[in-house]
């Protein structure tokens, strides 16, 4: 078995040499500079590779390692580890092709500010299982959980394409360590709804009075934040007795920026629009709102910041004639929340200037999506019916997540059941 080879003492000393002190051994020209231990071994090329450690153990395992990968055709030799991670980070995201040109912001945005900030400047063999831990933790510190994990996905696929490309053997990432640790990319949903119809009720009469019939989008039409901003009378065809509201589009951001973009998923090809029935009460509700705050139309780029500019009528604007901004909303939405004993305040700020609240994720405003699912799926709607207005291509995520639930639905189930015996009897 090759053996370390000591760089500051000689292999084959002349008779006479003077000893070092410190070792006992004659010293080489090289004695007391670098490191002293040096790992040498022959790569499946035949060409000699070699590297220095500070202690005798150390190289010995280095060595044991490479000639073992030699001897199994897993060798990778060392130095291509040396390559940053920022390098290849870069790279893996030149490679990515999305339909929407806002996805590729959105991943260059999380690679740079959460894998390159805090990682780029390691070399992939630095970049160890204990060395994941400690990122995934530290993200956890300033991002929530669901984000965390799709950061991480995207830093397992970067060191994958490195494995992938022969810079390194293994996947830090997918070690057992770190699987212990991984971050969900989704909490299971809850058993209850996370906002009942009458506590919706309750929020809604808290919300300005612009604002109030944006509660009746969701939790009546199943629509999601930015497509309830995004939502115009024009989408609806007022004429006829069976209403439909066609979701045609969303508010959303792109690089600071406010566009207006197909509902999610939507591309330019594929824009994935649905359609709604809208109840007759319902839209006796809109028109209401609509005699009190009249559409106002609103400009914005198409897709992307720098996109083609449209003009769209809008049910909601803000008091200045603007898109809503989902910060400011969501700053209302938290306030109407706690003043309905749902979530408290952490601190004494007041709303707007600077207020915070204790985590309320799951009472947020796609609450009342949820709201909309249960409460349809409770009065007998089945669920493949359910997920076209939901814009659920597949029935059994619609089941999974967005159904729960509801105030009465174990009475209900209880009557169901004694009036089949009452029949039967």
């Amino acid at each position: 078995m090759a053996e370390p080879y000591d760089r500051w003492h000689k292999k084959h000393p002349q008779p006479g040499d003077e000893k070092c002190t410190t070792h006992g051994k004659v010293p080489s020209r090289e004695h007391g500079r670098g490191k002293r231990w040096l790992a040498r071994w022959r790569d499946p090329e035949g060409q000699q590779q070699s590297e220095s450690f500070e202690r005798y153990e150390d190289a010995r395992q280095h060595l044991t390692r490479m000639l073992g990968t030699v001897d199994d055709g897993t060798y990778i030799a060392p130095k291509k580890g040396d390559t940053p991670l920022k390098a290849v980070a870069k790279q893996w995201l030149e490679n990515q092709t999305f339909d929407n040109p806002r996805t590729y912001h959105q991943y260059e945005s999380r690679v740079r500010n959460h894998i390159i900030e805090p990682l780029g400047d390691l070399k992939l063999r630095q970049i160890k299982p204990s060395t994941i831990q400690t990122w995934i933790k530290r993200r956890l510190q300033v991002l929530d959980e669901t984000t965390v994990g799709l950061i991480f996905t995207h830093l397992s696929s970067i060191l994958a394409m490195a494995v992938d490309d022969d810079l390194i053997p293994k996947n830090p990432c997918e070690t057992g360590s770190v699987k212990r640790v991984k971050p969900r990319r989704s909490k299971r949903s809850a058993k209850d709804v996370p906002l009942s119809w009458e506590q919706t009720d309750d929020l809604r009469k808290q919300l300005p009075d612009r604002y109030q019939a944006t509660v009746d989008c969701g939790r009546g039409l199943g629509m999601r934040q930015g497509e309830i901003f995004g939502f115009s009378p024009d989408d609806v065809d007022w004429s006829k007795d069976d209403k439909t509201v066609c979701i045609r589009r969303q508010i959303t951001h792109d690089r600071g920026t406010l566009v207006f973009a197909p509902p999610k998923g939507g591309t330019k090809d594929d824009p994935k629009d649905r359609y709604v029935p809208l109840d007759g009460d319902l839209a006796t509700l809109f028109r209401d709102h609509m005699r009190e705050f009249p559409p106002v139309e609103v400009t914005l780029p198409w897709l992307e910041k720098g996109g083609e500019v449209v003009t769209v009528r809008l049910m909601f604007t803000t008091r200045e004639r603007k898109a809503l901004n989902k910060n400011y909303f969501n700053c209302l939405w938290k306030a109407a929340l706690e003043a309905i004993g749902v979530i408290a305040a952490v601190h004494d700020k007041p709303i707007g200037k600077g207020r915070k609240w204790e985590e309320c994720r799951d009472k947020m405003m796609h609450s009342l999506r949820h709201l909309f699912a249960s409460e349809a799926i409770n009065e007998g709607v089945d669920v493949y019916t359910l997920a076209d207005p939901l814009g659920h291509e597949d029935p059994a995520f619609t089941l999974r997540r967005y159904v729960h639930r509801v105030t009465g639905a174990v009475g209900k189930a209880r009557r169901a059941i004694g009036q089949r015996y009452r029949a039967a009897a």
